[in-house]
């Protein structure tokens, strides 16, 4: 046997050995480089923010990183929640957080502290310490105590703020006072800059914030710290701040549990080792950092106020109960269940045996009987064969009615009377509904009128139909079987007759359009039969009902189409007046305005000869021009003066909204197209296209002078009417330019003839108008109209002389009143005023103006002493003195208010 010689081999082992080499180093890693550092998070409690988290504390990190090598520190700012989640996902390293947060931590996930913060403050002071600060403004003279901020409204910084709020809390508990509920109202302000502002604007009676707040928001902001007064003042030797409550540990620097104990040695010696004056320090606002000082004063502090994390300290749980005895509950349950498994398995087993004891002797007792049963129940099964067939036949004759019957009038009473061909039926009736009441009965026996007239109320239970099953049956909707008792069937809808005492039982069931739908009627059938109804007799009833309330639905339906198109080829001018309706419920100035524009246009086109059939064309036209402002708001529409731009640019829109409604009908489609261009001018700077000249409609030429002639000649509430010559000339001034000279000329040969109404105005008058102005010029405070309102009235009196005097009443006093008992209970007096002006002049229209002036304003003379007011309870032992100035209103007579030390009534000459 050849073999190979030994030195081919060699190469070929020493190649692989060198390919495995190679391909371990390529698989193997790579050396760490010793300057490669590994990252290290410190979370912080980022109460204000991320931003100001990094800009705070970045230095800090950057300092670790240059005095700790091997490590580079980043800050992660961190939420309240999110600090749980860091933690237990091992992504940060270190924690700082306020001493509360911390015990929590130190609680929940064991973090310790290695370093306490030296904080610095704008003085120049270091402490470790801090404390919080309860204050309310220095001129509170009924705050003084703790105590007296019962009943008082209180704000901190956060509820979770150590420093703004819970040392505080803990103050208050330790002096029986429970903030949650003794105080009107706990609010929180998010910063303690806010607190402060707060309580310094009055905006609540008192707060808290941390020490050191105070004394930098004066240096700061400006604050005057006369203003104010520190309640519960603690003074404590070496600390330097206004204190109310006692002192704990500043911010610790912690390590989470996972962190190595060599680094965290490291992060701490860096941290004692900083500098006071060190960037880093600075940056942080503090002086470096301490050893850990001891928290169990915090810890004592949550306990009892019993917060996170001893929110349920002390509670036993049933959960606590199970995890500490579970072994011996599970005992003591298998135990029972064992007990209980073995008493049911023997009284089973006697029962068993004594119901197998009670079976043989049935069996040999009742035999005879059961043959005898047994015998009758076959007989019974044929007879109920046998009738079940008569109400198969019964309901396949009233189906071909359904079929057959030209109305319902028809259909139901043949129905009814089919029924009582039924060997058992005595009698059957239908009632259908309209407005939940049975309005139309149809029945088998109609000569002898055993039902009473309609109407029936099935849902109104002082009604006596209400307790019938028939009512019974729509109110369910659903079939209701009645056996009757030692009474009368169906009391409510009969008359009394000797028949009635024959029936057994009665069916009533629901008529409806669709299974489910609310009954439109109700078909309801007696028998005679002792046994009443079957289970399978009800069943056939229930189905004939909805192929009944199917078919009368129809006929229903078709009628409606009926009446419908009857509706629609209703004489359009019902219409017409429909829209008027409209009109004059939406604003009774506007309904007149329609009909004066009406005549006023009729008189033009006369003038200038237009056909008969146009003029008519042009007045219903007229009456509908403004039908566009339903679309308009009511704050807009109702609005009893002068708009605003974008207020005009709605109304505005009113001519396109009324040419849209009107243009869907055709019978309306020549008079939108005339309420569509009546506001356009001449010169075509009108709306809402422009038009100039002949491109404008006659009918609405016409229209836009009889419009303005009217706008003219009425009052305005901020612009009096012009007489009707002075309307005139204005018209002419305006021909070629907003009007057509034609139609111009036109209306200065009719119009001078017209007599425009010297009693139309703006000023409320009907219910809905006076709640318009309500709206409009309504005083807050006291539920009176205001000052504008008081100009308005006095300046249509003018013309309608409704008012012939006025009475003003001046409270002096009232600004010092206010200064020295608040401004609460000053706007408590004018509120209690106005009501008694109201008891006492319930006739007067009552104004209140520039805050310490009411008016009385009346339609006949009155003399008012100044006792009078001032004698008013409202008004005693306040120190306020009441003047009274008078007024008698004469007729065509302008008056003005005016505002100097009081409100002064003006004649204008």
């Amino acid at each position: 046997m050849n073999r190979a010689p030994t030195r081919d081999l060699t190469p070929s082992v020493s190649v692989s050995i060198f390919l495995f080499l190679y391909i371990l180093l390529l698989l193997a890693p790579l050396p760490t480089s010793a300057n490669q550092s590994q990252n290290v998070k410190i979370g912080v409690l980022a109460k204000r923010g991320p931003q100001y988290s990094y800009k705070k504390w970045s230095q800090t990190a950057d300092y670790l990183s240059s005095n700790i090598e091997g490590y580079h520190f980043e800050i992660t700012p961190l939420g309240f929640s999110e600090i749980h989640t860091a933690i237990e996902e091992d992504e940060i390293a270190f924690v700082l957080a306020n001493p509360a947060f911390y015990v929590e931590l130190e609680k929940r996930h064991g973090v310790s502290r290695i370093a306490t913060l030296i904080n610095r403050h704008i003085s120049g002071q270091r402490t470790t310490t801090f404390g919080g600060v309860i204050f309310t403004r220095s001129d509170r003279n009924d705050i003084n105590t703790f105590n007296d901020l019962r009943d008082h409204s209180f704000m901190a910084v956060d509820a979770r703020s150590f420093g703004g709020w819970i040392m505080a809390w803990h103050q208050f508990e330790e002096q029986n006072v429970d903030p949650f509920a003794h105080f009107s109202a706990i609010q929180y302000g998010s910063t303690h800059d806010a607190v402060v502002y707060a309580v310094l604007q009055g905006k609540v009676d008192a707060g808290t914030v941390r020490t050191d707040t105070l004394e930098r928001m004066a240096v700061d902001a400006g604050i005057d710290m006369t203003q104010l007064k520190i309640l519960n003042q603690q003074h404590i030797d070496g600390f330097p701040f206004l204190l109310s409550t006692n002192l704990f540990p500043e911010w610790p620097m912690a390590a989470v549990s996972s962190t190595p104990n060599k680094l965290a040695r490291q992060v701490t010696s860096a941290l004692l080792a900083m500098e006071a004056e060190h960037p880093a320090a600075l940056a942080s606002k503090s002086a470096g950092w301490t050893i850990p000082l001891n928290y169990q004063d915090v810890h004592d502090c949550l306990l009892k106020l019993k917060i996170v994390p001893y929110k349920d300290f002390g509670k036993i749980s049933l959960a606590d109960v199970l995890v500490r005895f579970w072994k011996q509950i599970t005992l003591v349950v298998a135990g029972i269940f064992l007990i209980i498994a073995i008493l049911i398995y023997i009284l089973r087993l006697n029962r068993s045996l004594t119901e197998k004891k009670q079976e043989v002797e049935d069996l040999n007792s009742n035999l005879e009987i059961k043959v005898i049963e047994r015998t009758q129940k076959v007989d019974a099964l044929l007879d109920q064969e046998l009738y079940l067939r008569e109400i198969m036949q019964t309901v396949a004759d009233i189906n071909e009615l359904l079929i057959t019957s030209p109305n319902v009038e028809e259909l139901l009473t043949k129905a009814c009377l089919r029924f009582t061909r039924h060997s058992h039926y005595g009698f059957s009736w239908v009632g259908l509904m309209e407005h939940d009441a049975i309005v139309q009965i149809y029945s088998s026996e109609e000569e002898l009128k055993l039902l009473s007239s309609p109407p029936y109320y099935p849902y109104d239970k002082t009604d006596e139909f209400f307790h019938t099953p028939t009512a019974e049956s729509i109110v369910l909707n659903k079939t209701i079987v009645d056996i009757k008792n030692d009474e009368t069937i169906e009391t409510g809808a009969w008359h009394e007759h000797p028949s009635l005492s024959a029936f057994v039982a009665e069916v009533c069931l629901p008529l409806r359009a669709e299974k489910f739908k609310k009954p439109f009627g109700a078909l309801s059938v007696y028998t005679l039969r002792k046994e009443g109804f079957e289970a399978e007799e009800v069943a056939m009833l229930e189905e004939l009902a909805g192929d009944i309330g199917f078919a009368v639905h129809a006929f229903i339906q078709r009628e409606s189409v009926k009446n419908l198109q009857a509706e629609r080829t209703a004489n359009y001018e019902e219409t017409i007046l429909s829209f008027v309706n409209m009109i004059e419920h939406r604003d009774t100035y506007t309904a007149g305005h329609t009909s004066r524009v009406g005549h006023y246009s009729e008189l033009i086109a006369s003038q200038i000869g237009i056909s008969d059939e146009e003029i008519r064309k042009l007045q219903k036209a007229s009456i509908l021009h403004d039908i566009g402002k339903i679309a308009t708001p009511d704050s807009v529409l109702l609005k009893p003066g002068k708009l605003s731009s974008l207020e005009y640019d709605l109304i505005k829109m009113h001519a396109v909204a009324g040419y849209e409604m009107l243009s869907k009908i055709n019978m309306y489609k020549d008079l939108a197209e005339v309420v569509l261009h009546h506001h356009e001018r001449h010169d075509g700077a009108g709306y809402p296209h422009g038009l100039t000249g002949e491109e404008i409609p006659l009918l609405s030429r016409i229209m836009s002078v009889a419009d303005a002639f009217d706008a003219m000649t009425t009052n305005r509430i901020y612009k009096p009417r012009k007489s009707r010559e002075d309307a005139l000339l204005e018209l002419e001034s305006l021909s070629g330019s907003q009007f057509s000279p034609q139609i111009i000329e036109a209306a200065a040969q009719v119009l001078p003839a017209v007599t425009p109404p010297d009693t139309t105005s703006q000023l409320p008058d009907t219910e809905l108008e006076k709640r318009r102005f309500s709206y409009f010029f309504n005083d807050r405070l006291t539920g009176l109209f205001n000052e504008d309102y008081l100009q308005i009235v006095l300046q249509n009196n003018r013309s309608h002389h409704t008012y012939r005097c006025i009475h003003n009443i001046h409270l002096e006093n009232l600004e010092e009143y206010n200064k020295e008992f608040g401004w609460e209970k000053g706007n408590r007096i004018l509120q209690q005023l106005a009501i008694a002006l109201q008891k006492k002049f319930p006739e007067a229209h009552l104004f209140r103006a520039y805050g310490n002036d009411f008016s009385v304003i009346l339609q006949q003379h009155l003399d008012l002493d100044p006792k009078q007011i001032s004698s008013l309870p409202c008004l005693q032992k306040h120190g306020i003195i009441v003047h009274i100035s008078h007024h008698d209103l004469a007729r065509e007579k302008h008056y003005v208010i005016n505002k100097l030390e009081r409100l002064e009534v003006q004649m204008v000459p």
